[in-house]
């Protein structure tokens, strides 16, 4: 059925027929600004005598369509933030569908007397359109403004969204709803990335000055997602504006340079194409260079991207964007007898996408992708030559999409894909393998997502995903995932109650030792070691405006996770099937947002109420089958409440504020020690005991007593964080001086603890978090 869908829409694509239904009036076409630029976000309204009729938001292409019109002379009207405000006159017949083509110049201020109706903002219309999913997103501004460890990060950034938990101020990686951090799908431009992570998972791989929005789908997310159970994170490249144009910036962890321009016309016309725009920067950090001259410092990163935007003249876009970046620790610099661990260790990320999306006469369009990623890290000890560590994963995938709207309250999107994936991981020291892995896999996946609408009334979205898993080592899986979005619309299309369920596979893990807080992915996939994720998932909630001020929702989930994995601590090296557990595990809670949107102060606040478990067998137990415990996960956070503000301060700086609270995380505690007698034999046959008295105390070792798994929690953790930043505009260009302040009253928020059972009674230690920690850096653009 599904296929026979799909044949069905890309006929009717291909040879460019119209529905019946659109040959009711109506007025489409393609809004570009004066450079050729598709216009993302502009409102296009039609209207008669100053009432309006009708309209409809530019997508990405700059398309729009707005039906159901009557015939007559009518107003076609477009506004945007940053754009001139432009009117024209047009006259549509009886049935007709007017094909129009709109030019709109930039302009450096907002102007004013944009009407209520025409402001809908981003957010809103997501609302009106979206049944199932829960997005949240981040734009550049936004992301600025919040305070950071030295600079702005995306990943970090979306710590302060509802339902997603942050475990440790050392690692940005994320858990959402109550999933692990390797069941967030997180794109670059539709490109998949694994481990997008700087010095061990303090900050992220993504340049800020690079990026254009952020998108979190944090559940409901529809049957064009596969491959995650969790969460879907989208960060979208900003290919610039057009002119030649330099941002660079120097913060306390690196310094940075993007650079963006496009290519004259006459090369573009020449490509066939209306224009070409590109941006590529360059990240590296400093201190390795810096310090020289006193000391040799160990560590540099480094990373590079691109993007290249193509616009036809036809209106299709080409997309190509690239990242390549890499860590480095090499302690073989240090003199062997003055440093005696000495390690070269390396880490990093290459991909590289091409997408290409051609919007069709009458709505619609279709998006074709290609893409390559790649992730690997490798650890060597030159002083002990056969001891390795190496880990990496790689994906290679295509995949084809089709948006049709088959009528003004029915569209149909259809997408096939393929993926080929593989990883290795092995560790071995003088000739035996404590660990290793190696596989490969194709994964074929197909959906379809139905949505019929009635405008500030009912919204239906239902959908249906197949995929199929083959292995290399393994036998192979196939999972339908149905998919249901029910919202209805009240108080006049500014509230609305949702449902959505659905249910979502994986086939790919990370080994991550999450209760660490510099995390290390070890990437394997689904097979003979180790099981398929699938997780059913129900939300529901309630959501609306107030005005055009405020925006509120409440949202209540559960999930189910079947098929998660963890390392076994009592594998048998002879058996290279028992290194990884499969279990279990269930999340549920509500998730709070307030955000105001609007006039000099805006933010928002962000709660959760979270509740996770993890069910696996007891690998300590001699006891065939293994019983089963259930425990909490590290990232079961019961409550988290953020609160964000961005405010004018004085002097014309801009203000930014991030307050987070958080109810203490599981610990497993040590409640006693014990001392720890081992036998060994020794010269004439007779047995000794290690660990004897010998007149002072106990000589030997101390053997510890642990609670049940994680039964124990930290204390309770918060933090305030401020920003400021001010911009001076020079004839040159800009420049932007600003300053970060985390944990500004210094809490003392425990890492983790340590117990000295030497001494008595014993004594227990801990490690903080961030103290009070200033930073600040500067940007430059020109």
């Amino acid at each position: 059925m599904l296929m026979r869908q799909a044949m069905i829409a890309l006929v009717l694509f291909a040879f460019g027929s119209t529905p019946g239904w659109a040959q009711d009036a109506a007025i489409q076409g393609m809004v570009r600004d004066d450079e050729g630029r598709a216009v993302f976000g502009a409102i296009v309204t039609v209207a008669r005598d100053s009432v309006v009729l009708g309209g409809a938001d530019t997508d990405r292409l700059g398309a729009f369509r707005v039906a159901r019109l009557p015939a007559g002379a009518l107003s076609l009207r477009v506004t945007g933030l940053g754009y001139t405000d432009y009117a024209w006159e047009v006259t549509l017949g009886s049935g007709e569908t007017l094909e129009v083509a709109l030019e709109i110049e930039r302009s450096a201020i907002a102007l004013p007397g944009i009407s209520v109706e025409a402001a809908a903002s981003r957010e809103r219309a997501r609302f009106e359109e979206l049944g199932g999913p829960t997005v949240r997103e981040i734009d550049l501004v936004q992301l600025r403004s919040l305070p950071g460890v030295a600079e702005a990060d995306p990943i970090r950034a979306i710590e302060v969204l509802p339902g997603v938990v942050s475990t440790s101020d050392f690692s940005a990686a994320f858990h959402v709803r109550g999933g692990s951090q390797d069941q967030n799908l997180i794109l670059l431009d539709g490109v998949p990335v694994f481990s997008p992570f700087h010095l061990g998972g303090l900050f992220s791989v993504f340049n800020a000055d690079m990026v254009d929005r952020v998108e979190l789908q944090s559940g409901g997310f529809p049957a064009e997602h596969g491959g995650r159970v969790s969460s879907v994170l989208d960060i979208e490249s900003d290919p610039g504006e057009g002119p030649f144009n330099v941002a660079a910036g120097v913060s306390l962890l690196a310094t940075r340079v993007a650079v963006g321009g496009r290519l004259p016309v006459s090369v573009a016309d020449a490509l066939g194409r209306s224009s070409v725009r590109y941006r590529v920067s360059a990240r590296r950090s400093y201190f390795d260079v810096l310090l020289k001259p006193a000391f040799e410092f160990p560590y540099h990163l480094t990373d590079f991207q691109a993007v290249v935007e193509s616009l036809g003249h036809s209106g299709d876009r080409l997309l190509i964007t690239a990242y390549t970046g890499k860590d480095v620790l090499d302690l073989t610099r240090f003199d062997a007898e003055s440093f005696p661990l000495r390690i070269d260790w390396d880490w990093g990320n290459d991909l590289v996408g091409v997408r290409w999306t051609r919007p069709r006469a009458g709505g619609g369009s279709l998006d074709l992708r290609a893409n390559y990623s790649r992730y690997g890290t490798g650890l060597s000890f030159p002083d002990f030559a056969d001891t390795e560590f190496l880990s990496g994963i790689e994906q290679a995938q295509v995949r084809a999409d089709l948006d049709l709207p088959l009528s003004p309250r029915f569209a149909l999107q259809v997408g096939t894909s393929a993926e080929r994936m593989s990883y290795r991981n092995l560790f071995a020291t003088g000739g035996t393998e404590f660990g290793s892995g190696r596989g490969k896999g194709l994964q074929l996946g197909t959906y379809a997502q139905a949505r019929w609408s009635v405008p500030s009334a009912w919204l239906v979205e239902a959908g249906l995903r197949f995929d199929s898993w083959a292995p290399d080592p393994g036998e192979g899986a196939a999972e339908l995932a149905p998919r249901l979005a029910v919202k209805r619309f009240f108080a006049g299309g500014d509230a609305a109650v949702k449902l959505a369920a659905g249910r979502y596979t994986q086939f790919v893990h990370s080994l991550r030792d999450e209760e660490l807080p510099l995390g290390l992915d070890i990437w394997l996939l689904a097979g003979e070691t180790a099981p398929h994720v699938v997780s059913n998932q129900i939300q529901v909630g309630v959501e609306g405006y107030r005005d055009i001020d405020w925006f509120w929702s409440v949202e209540a989930y559960a999930r189910t996770f079947d098929g998660v994995v963890t390392f076994n601590p009592a594998d048998d090296p002879t058996d290279p099937l028992d290194e990884n557990l499969s279990g279990e595990g269930l999340s549920y809670g509500i998730d709070f947002f307030l955000r105001k949107e609007t006039g000099a102060v805006t933010g928002w606040a962000a709660a959760s109420v979270l509740q996770a478990e993890r069910t696996f067998p007891d690998p300590l137990s001699p006891l065939r089958p293994q019983p089963e415990i259930t425990y909490s996960p590290v990232f079961d956070r019961r409550l988290d409440l953020d609160i964000v503000l961005s405010y004018p301060a004085p002097w014309g700086w801009e203000g930014g504020l991030r307050w987070n609270f958080g109810s203490g995380i599981p610990y497993t505690r040590a409640i006693g020690s014990y001392a720890y007698y081992s036998p060994r034999f020794v010269g004439g046959g007779s047995l000794e005991w290690s660990g004897s008295a010998d007149g002072s105390g106990f000589v030997g070792e101390y053997g510890v007593v642990l609670e049940p798994r994680n039964s124990s929690r930290f204390p309770t953790y918060h933090r305030l964080d401020v920003s400021a930043r001010k911009t001076f505009t020079k004839g040159w260009g800009t420049l932007t001086p600003y300053v970060n302040v985390l944990n500004v009253y210094n809490r003392r928020n425990p890492l983790f603890y340590f117990f000295e059972y030497e001494q008595t009674p014993p004594v227990r230690s801990g490690v903080s978090m961030f103290p009070v920690l200033p930073t600040f850096g500067l940007e430059v653009t020109f």
